[in-house]
Formats: structure tokens, C-alpha cells, sequence
């Protein structure tokens, strides 16, 4: 049933008299023709029409991406059709949300990080981008799948993902431009019954284009456009609910397999391992060279010789370097790395540190006169005493080193790693 109904709440965004006029030098396109139209606080709009009936239009000047031609733009009480570039995108960051057809997410970044993007424009802090960010994961349905790219995802999962970063600014206004366009008819009614979800509960207001009626009829209002003007505008009082007609729908094996899992597991699972970024293990260098550096300076301060108490600065290293790590470690994550995590972290830099290690110590030996006070004559008789035994004795020392070494390592992390 279809009722003509006055908006009795304030608007949040009105088009007065607006028109959209491009000029192609052999003609003038009238895209919007004298539209006027009010939107309230809270209210589910679809704008509905054929190719070029001007509703791509409307809603780039609703998105604040175009300015009117003529006309007046009204949004949360700030003119913003008469502002320049740099403002309106000042107001679009605070203001709206976009969720797109085509996604728009970056490919090689994770889910999580593609939501923290916006905030980044706001000058957030990484860990209250990471909060924000999972926490509107979680809220579409995605907690477990916030360490995936977007290849590693199906077309609705990015979907949300998108709805995630349009919301991790809590923004009043959700445009949503064919939201459904790339995607099957399930997961169409998925993504329209979480945008219905997130317009009653949280009172976000959602203006979505669309073509097909189907989706239109899930809205709560219908503005209907034809050659850049309102032909209708409609007031819904019985908009269909996407879950209900999404629960008439039969499950394909993917959906199937997707919702199983979602159902088992918990929506911000800490066990699901991310890519260490190459700055948590130059900052674990960097904590073993600061304790190394403040030890040596400490035993010499006290008159005794620095490679006499080599164990000590290379123990006291080692703890400055576990504790560093594994905090810039939670930093970058946004969460307290697991035992995945910290056993790569631990090898991965053992594995470096020998090699580096390794290559530099043999480039001395040959090139460089070295103090006999270094000790390194004994480790070349070491090396020469396991050589005589055979390649695999040396092979086998090293390999031992390296385990032990990984190993102490992870345990000093373990210990380290923050509780909360």
C-alpha cells in the first residue's frame, strides 16, 4: 500500500529549487530540473529511474561531490552548495557515508584497514582507528574476516565491508549509489536487510538509487525521477522486509558455508593471524640495539670492558627488544598479537639477524684487521673444528643456534605481550 505522507521531523537534507546544468559547448544537458525535495532524520529513501533520469546526478550533489547549478542544498542545517571544494569535503567526511556498486576497496589491504581509511582523513590515532574499525566489522557481520583481503572475500562480504567504512565514521547520512548492482539476488536482500537493520536501530538515514523495484520496495519513502525531475514521491507505510523475503530464499552452497561459519564463530576472533608489517621488526632491531647500546655505555661507565660483560648487554637487548616488539606489535594490529603471530615474529627475525649477521661477519674476517680482543679467533677455530667433522656439523650447530635462538625469543615475547 501506497500512501502520500507530510514529513513531520526536521530535514536533514533539502534540495530547494535545485538545478544541474552541464555545458558540452554545442549543447546545454539539463541533468535536474527545479527539484525540491526534503529528507527527514531517520528515513529510508530509494530514488528510483531510468538511465538518465537524473538520479546519478541528485545523488552526487546529495554526496557533495557536485555543486548546483541553481538552486539551494541544504545538509544537517549547513549550506553546503554554495561552499568550496576543500569545505564540502570537510562536511562530506563528517557528515556522510558512501557505499558504492563497484565496492572501491583497496586490494591489497586488509578488510580492517580499508575501514580505517577514512579515519585517517580525521588525524585518528592508530589505536582508535583499530577500535572503530572492528567494531564496525563486527556490527556487519564480518568480525571474522577482518584479516582478509578483498580477493580472500565473495562479492557480499565486500560488499559489507564497504558498509563498514561508511559507517566507521557514524555518520547520519548512508548513500548507498546501486548498492545491489553487482551482485545476486540473495546476496541483494543480505545487504538490504543490514541496511535496514542499521536505518531502525540506529536511526541512520539511508537514501539508496536503484533501478529495480524490487529493492525500491524495501524503502520507506520512493522518489521516482524522470528527464532530471520528481515525477513521484512516495511515502511506504508496509516497506517489505529484506529478512523476511531473504529467509524465503534457498541457501546456494556459499551462502550456505558462509553463514555456518559465521554462526560458529565468534564475531571478533583473536585467533585469526594477520601479516606482521615490516615495522614491527625493525622496531624489535631497534629496542635490541638501544638495550645493547645503553648496557655497553653503562659497564664502560663503570670502568670495565664492554665485551667482557657481552652476555649482559646481549640479555638485556634481548629483553628491550621482546618488550618493544610485541607493544608496536599490538600498535600496528590493533589487538595483542597471538601465539601465531609471535612465533613468526620471533623466527622471521632470527632468521634475518643470522643471515645479516652472518654475511657481515664473513665480509669482516676476510676484509677488515679485527682486535684480537673481539674474540672472533675462537669462533673461527669453532667453525674450522665443526667443519673438520663434516658440512653437516656445521649445518647442524647452526641450525640448533637458530632454533634456541627463535625460541627464547618467542618465550620473551609471550612474556611481554600485554593483557589487555
Amino acid at each position: 500500500m501506497a500512501l502520500a505522507l507530510p514529513l513531520l521531523q526536521s530535514p536533514l537534507v533539502e534540495l530547494d529549487r535545485v538545478s544541474k546544468e552541464y555545458d558540452t559547448g554545442a549543447t546545454v544537458v539539463r541533468a535536474m530540473r527545479e527539484v525540491s525535495i526534503s529528507i527527514a532524520q531517520g528515513e529510508f529513501v530509494a530514488i528510483v529511474g531510468a538511465s538518465g533520469s537524473g538520479k546519478s546526478t541528485m545523488m552526487n550533489i546529495l554526496g557533495c561531490l557536485d555543486r548546483p547549478t541553481r538552486g539551494t542544498y541544504t545538509l544537517a542545517g549547513i549550506d553546503v552548495g554554495a561552499r568550496a571544494g576543500d569545505s564540502r569535503a570537510i562536511v562530506r567526511n563528517r557528515v556522510i557515508g558512501f557505499v558504492f556498486q563497484g565496492f572501491n576497496l583497496l586490494p591489497r589491504t586488509t578488510a580492517l584497514e580499508n575501514v580505517e581509511l577514512p579515519l585517517q582523513y580525521r588525524g585518528l590515532g592508530m589505536r582508535q582507528r583499530r577500535q572503530r574499525a572492528r567494531a564496525a566489522l563486527v556490527a556487519v557481520g564480518l568480525g571474522d574476516r577482518m584479516h582478509h583481503t578483498p580477493n580472500q572475500l565473495s562479492g557480499g562480504q565486500q560488499q559489507r565491508v564497504a558498509i563498514a567504512r561508511a559507517l566507521v565514521t557514524d555518520p547520519p547520512l548512508l548513500l548507498a549509489d546501486e548498492p545491489t548492482g553487482n551482485l545476486d539476488t540473495r546476496t541483494s536482500f543480505e545487504v538490504l536487510a543490514l541496511l535496514q537493520k542499521l536505518n531502525r536501530e540506529r536511526g541512520i538515514t539511508v537514501v539508496l538509487v536503484t533501478h529495480e523495484q524490487d529493492i525500491a520496495a524495501c524503502a520507506s519513502r520512493v522518489v521516482t525521477m524522470r528527464d532530471g525531475l520528481v515525477v513521484t514521491d512516495v511515502m511506504q507505510t508496509e516497506p517489505a522486509d529484506a529478512a523476511a523475503l531473504l529467509s524465503r530464499l534457498p541457501l546456494t552452497d556459499e551462502n550456505q558455508a558462509d553463514s555456518s561459519a559465521q554462526a560458529g564463530a565468534p564475531l571478533a576472533r583473536s585467533d585469526v593471524s594477520a601479516p606482521i608489517p615490516i615495522s614491527v621488526y625493525a622496531m624489535m632491531l631497534l629496542g635490541e640495539l638501544l638495550g645493547d647500546g645503553v648496557t655497553a655505555a653503562y659497564v664502560a661507565l663503570l670502568g670495565y670492558s664492554a665485551m667482557k660483560f657481552f652476555w649482559l648487554r646481549r640479555l638485556v637487548g634481548e629483553v628491550t627488544k621482546a618488550w618493544i616488539g610485541v607493544r608496536w606489535a599490538r600498535r600496528s594490529l590493533g589487538r595483542r598479537p597471538n601465539q601465531d603471530e609471535r612465533a613468526r615474529m620471533a623466527f622471521w627475525y632470527t632468521i634475518a639477524v643470522t643471515c645479516g649477521l652472518g654475511g657481515s661477519l664473513l665480509v669482516a674476517l676476510v676484509r677488515l684487521p679485527l682486535p684480537a680482543s673481539w674474540g672472533l679467533g675462537v669462533l673461527a677455530q669453532n667453525v674450522s673444528a665443526a667443519l673438520s667433522h663434516g658440512t653437516g656439523s656445521l649445518v647442524a650447530m647452526v641450525a640448533s643456534g637458530i632454533c634456541a635462538a627463535a625460541l627464547l625469543r618467542y618465550l620473551l615475547l609471550t612474556l611481554f605481550n600485554p593483557r589487555n
